[in-house]
């Protein structure tokens, strides 16, 4: 019976001898695991920062790219703004130097038919109503002498057949009849 328990001894022993060296190996590769965990850990952590900075990077430069861009448009803007403003200016400069050439020749036109029949103004300045004209750059008003004589005669004539009409009477007709405005003699 020893000899059972020695072989059963021994059999333990072996099991015992080979369980120890399996959990010194279980034991070796636990801590190459550990090894391995911590310097994928490491690199983990180094490739993190590594992609932190660089996000950092990537995101101050679509930072500044978006604040050049802002810019860039705040000065397009503001250049457009100017050039509207400075446009519309010069619009309405030209819009009233158009107008007042409008007026000076509208008035000239009004002294030269008011002098052909024969009324004068003396508070009207011709002269420097003409003179402004020129400095504006207005094109001068034409003075017909020919056909405002012929319309003083006009109206000459009507003046004196008006006379003639107040003189005897007036709207009455040879017959007697009172003529219609308007209606044929």
């Amino acid at each position: 019976m020893t000899g059972f328990l020695n072989q059963g001894l021994e059999r333990l022993m072996f099991l015992y001898e080979d369980a120890c060296g399996l959990n010194k190996m279980l034991e070796i590769k636990l801590k190459k695991a550990e090894e391995t965990i911590a310097d994928q850990g490491m690199i983990a952590k180094a490739q993190s920062q590594h992609y932190e900075d660089k996000f950092k990077a990537v995101t101050q430069e679509a930072k500044a790219a978006i604040n050049k861009a802002n810019e860039d448009a705040q000065a397009k803007m503001d250049a457009a703004q100017l050039q509207y403003e400075q446009d519309k200016t010069s619009y309405r400069e030209g819009l009233k130097g158009s107008v007042v050439i409008s007026l000076l020749q509208a008035r000239l036109k009004m002294a030269y038919e008011a002098k052909t029949l024969g009324f004068e103004c003396p508070s009207w300045d011709v002269k420097a109503w003409e003179a402004k004209l020129r400095d504006l750059g207005g094109s001068p008003v034409e003075y017909h002498a020919k056909l405002a004589g012929e319309e003083t005669s006009k109206t000459a004539e009507e003046a004196a057949d008006a006379e003639k009409n107040l003189g005897g009477n007036a709207g009455v007709g040879a017959d007697g009849a009172v003529a219609e405005e308007g209606a044929a003699p």
